[in-house]
């Protein structure tokens, strides 16, 4: 039999061979395109979450000045790839994070052309230099090949693409107006690998002074190594240049010759005075501790007693970036007088844990008495031997030894007659005649005393007996044409004192007793409410000081705020930035060092704030020599939802603090603000224009308008925008004029000034700025307060004339009239950051 052919199942196998192929292609296609593109984004949201991470990094480090512990950070250098059922994934990727030039002798910071006062300035004399370097992260991605270098140096983290290309992710912090904070690098560290690393930041020298550096005819620099190119360090350094009112002048890069990759930028700073901090933070290993740098007094020099008397002297030793060092051996040498001690012309100390030595000067003759001290090794200063003071590891001391002088004996043999007045009628004194009187220091903090002779123009000479309960404030002065001069005695603690004054003529002496005089900190009573930079109205800050009547410096370390009312139970400035008084929780100006904390959206109350450790943000301790006064700054009090007036609402403080000398100690004491404070930063709080606002505020006849005017209520980049309206001519001629007003209120009684941040259009003329009553008349003609025309950013201050800030003064109030003094072709518009009234 024959079969017929039949071919009908072919078509289903080869319709399955073709659907197999698609599926391998597609398969293909998948795992060629889709996948690496996949892949790619993930690389590329691993990168962003590394920067993320290094930001973090990079606030550990700057924040490191005051530092006591180590901080640590831990960075994801690389990744694994999700898993695939089908297709196939590279291998997981690994990163490199590691120290460049932070071992490299070549590679230094340099501060140039600055030095400082006193012995200070023996190290600070014209150049310092210090190695550092900066932190590297380099990718090792599969398929985002692409991805930057993310590097981190001198406070500022950018991204380097290669060829010269970069581009900073953060700001810098190296110069904040006449504030200089530098943070150098030291140690090796190197890690690759896919997982997390963690980065170990260690404080070598953070517990730091700052110090004042200057140069008032010359330009300061501060000079480090870079691979930011010079383009982004100008804008990174955009806010800080003179054009914009701060004090850097020039940012340039040049090579720098030997060393690979890296160049030099040389940031330039105008004449002036600077406050200098610098830390040393190490990284890894081999790192280098820092050793003795110079000797410094603190306490003591060019006073001014009387043979027998004795005179506390403090010295401090510090490194290379003005950290005090403990256990360092300083040697001393007397001359014309002892040292309290079984050796009585030399005397040997170790450095306490402030970094301190003290001792007692005994002064056994008269004249200007020199006491040598030294840290230099080997070397003994002998008592009037010589002594190179002038160097770092040397420092004399001078102290002013006086006869006490024999009082008139009333036998008509002086030349002319010498005696103290009664001082009875001066404040705080009780019981006084013209040989004693007894001063209430809590009364008054000081007595005006005047000595009487019977000469013009004579030469007179003071003297206490015992500088431990007062001192004076002159040790000289000469006499009026009545014959008369004036001394004011200080008190320092309880006790009895003689006060002496005589001349060649003679002489005369005054017994003071001192009562109620407390030593530690004292609060001075000066609590006052202030309006910070919030926003609202509401006076919710408060402001008060404590005085030093140690005879020692002392460092503050803790402050704990209890408001008597339950429901006052938050602090919170509400503003940025978050580093300056009326815009940090807690703020503490010192005349050592000052502190602040600063939390993120505020803080619960009633709290301890630990000064060096507390917030998001921290400046170290605060720290005050003897003498002097602390000012707390608390910013500001709320309900949890909005700021309370704290007129009259008590507030229980507990300082924290430790003497030079050593030990821990506290203050408590109630604050009761007063609410006369005022706002000392005052911003427009209602406005006129051509288009409304309140009509109660000059001019009468207002000309233009101003746009967006809650913009001028705060320091916050945002702009109003003031434009002008057309007043004469048609068609296309027309002619344009601006003339609006201001009504600043809530104003501090002292000394003002008048602040602005502004940009002019293209082709804008002069506008101008006019202090006026609220009938519109100009109170002083004579002051002439013109915007330079300027097409960037620009701030302008003028100090207010004596007649317009007593109109402030009187009225609590300023009106302040913007104009565009004339007719012109151009419709001008003027954009404003913030107008405000400053008060000092």
């Amino acid at each position: 039999m024959r079969f017929l052919r039949d071919d009908r199942g072919q078509a289903i196998q080869i319709g399955a061979v073709l659907i197999f192929g698609l599926i391998v292609v597609f398969l293909a296609l998948y795992q060629g395109f889709v996948v690496p593109n996949q892949n790619e984004e993930i690389e590329f949201n691993h990168n962003q979450q590394l920067q993320s991470e290094l930001t973090d990094m990079r606030s550990d480090v700057i924040s490191m000045p005051g530092e006591t512990t180590t901080q640590s950070v831990s960075v994801g250098l690389g990744l694994r790839y999700p898993s695939r059922a089908v297709f196939v994934n590279p291998g997981p990727v690994s990163g490199t994070l590691r120290t460049v030039g932070t071992t490299d002798s070549a590679l230094n910071l340099t501060i140039e052309n600055a030095t400082a006062s006193g012995n200070v300035g023996d190290f600070w004399n014209d150049t310092a230099a210090y190695n550092t370097g900066a932190i590297e992260y380099r990718p090792g991605y599969n398929i985002f090949t692409n991805a930057p270098r993310t590097v981190y140096e001198h406070s500022v983290l950018y991204n380097d693409f290669g060829q010269n290309t970069t581009l900073p992710v953060t700001g810098q912090t190296l110069v904040s107006g006449d504030r200089i904070t530098l943070v150098t690098l030291n140690g090796s560290f190197s890690q690759s690998r896919i997982g997390d690393a963690s980065v170990d930041f260690e404080p070598v020298s953070t517990e730091t002074r700052r110090v004042e550096i200057f140069n008032q005819s010359s330009p300061l620099s501060i000079t480090v190594p870079t691979r930011l190119n010079e383009s982004e360090w100008q804008t990174v350094f955009e806010e800080e240049m003179d054009t914009n009112g701060g004090n850097v002048t020039g940012v340039n890069t040049t090579a720098l010759p030997g060393v690979e990759d890296f160049s030099l930028l040389e940031v330039t700073l105008k004449p002036g005075s600077y406050s200098l901090r610098m830390a040393k933070v190490g990284v890894g290993t081999g790192v280098e501790q820092t050793q003795k740098a110079y000797l410094t007094d603190i306490e003591g020099d060019g006073t001014t007693i009387q043979t027998g008397e004795t005179q506390t002297l403090t010295l401090e030793v510090r490194d290379s970036f003005n950290k005090p060092i403990r256990g360092v051996t300083v040697d001393g040498a007397a001359e014309n007088g002892n040292f309290t001690g079984p050796d009585s012309k030399t005397v040997t100390r170790q450095t306490n844990s402030e970094g301190q030595v003290t001792v007692e000067y005994e002064a056994i003759n008269p004249g200007t008495n020199a006491i040598n001290f030294t840290v230099e090794p080997g070397y003994q200063p002998s008592p009037g031997g010589s002594h190179a003071a002038g160097t770092t590891k040397n420092v004399t001391m001078t102290v002013q030894v006086n006869k006490p002088p024999q009082e008139n004996s009333g036998n008509g043999t002086s030349a002319f007659d010498v005696n103290w007045l009664d001082p009875s009628g001066e404040p705080g004194t009780q019981n006084c005649d013209d040989s004693a009187c007894t001063l209430d220091y809590a009364e008054a903090q000081e007595l005006e005393l005047t000595l009487n002779t019977t000469a013009q123009s004579a030469g007179v000479d003071f003297a206490v007996r015992n500088s431990s309960v007062g001192t004076l404030n002159m040790s000289s002065g000469t006499t009026d044409e009545n014959g008369e001069v004036t001394v004011t005695f200080q008190p320092q603690a309880n006790g009895t004192v003689e006060v002496y004054g005589w001349t060649g003529g003679g002489g005369d002496q005054i017994e003071i007793e001192v009562i109620n005089a407390s030593v530690g900190l004292i609060y001075q009573n000066d609590a006052v409410t202030n309006d910070g930079n919030d926003g609202d109205t509401v006076a919710g800050g408060v402001n008060f000081s404590v005085a030093n009547r140690f005879s020692e410096s002392v460092t503050i370390t803790d402050v704990e705020i209890t408001p008597a009312n339950g429901d006052i139970d938050y602090l919170s400035d509400d503003v940025f930035p978050n580093d300056e008084p009326l815009a940090t929780e807690v703020y503490v100006a010192a005349d050592l060092d000052d502190a602040y904390v600063d939390y993120s959206g505020g803080a619960d109350l009633p709290r301890t704030v630990d000064l060096d450790t507390d917030g998001r943000n921290d400046g170290g301790n605060a720290q005050l020599s003897a003498g002097a006064t602390a000012t707390f700054y608390l910013y500001e009090f709320t309900d949890g939802t909005s700021s309370v007036d704290m007129s009259g609402k008590d507030v229980e403080i507990t300082i924290t603090y430790q003497p030079a000398s050593g030990g821990t100690e506290t203050k408590t004491f109630t604050i009761t603000p007063t609410g006369g404070g005022g706002q000392t930063v005052a911003y427009p709080s209602s406005y006129r224009d051509a288009d409304g606002g309140d009509q109660s505020i000059p001019p009468s006849s207002p000309l233009g308008t101003i746009n967006s005017f809650s913009n001028l209520q705060a320091d916050d980049g945002s702009r109003a925008t003031f434009s002008e309206s057309a007043t004469t001519g048609s068609g296309n001629n027309p002619k344009y004029r601006h003339r609006t007003g201001l009504l600043i209120d809530g104003i501090a009684s002292g000394t003002h000034s008048m602040a602005i941040e502004y940009e002019m259009g293209a082709g804008s003329e002069e506008y101008s700025l006019t202090v006026v009553d609220a009938s519109g008349n100009e109170i002083d003609g004579a002051t002439d307060y013109t915007l330079p025309r300027s097409g960037s950013v620009t701030t302008e201050t003028f100090t207010l004339s004596q007649a317009e800030s007593n109109y402030i003064d009187a009225n609590g109030l300023a009106y302040i009239i913007v104009e565009d003094p004339g007719d012109d072709d151009t419709n001008d518009e003027l954009f404003v950051d913030y107008i405000r009234i400053d008060v000092s």
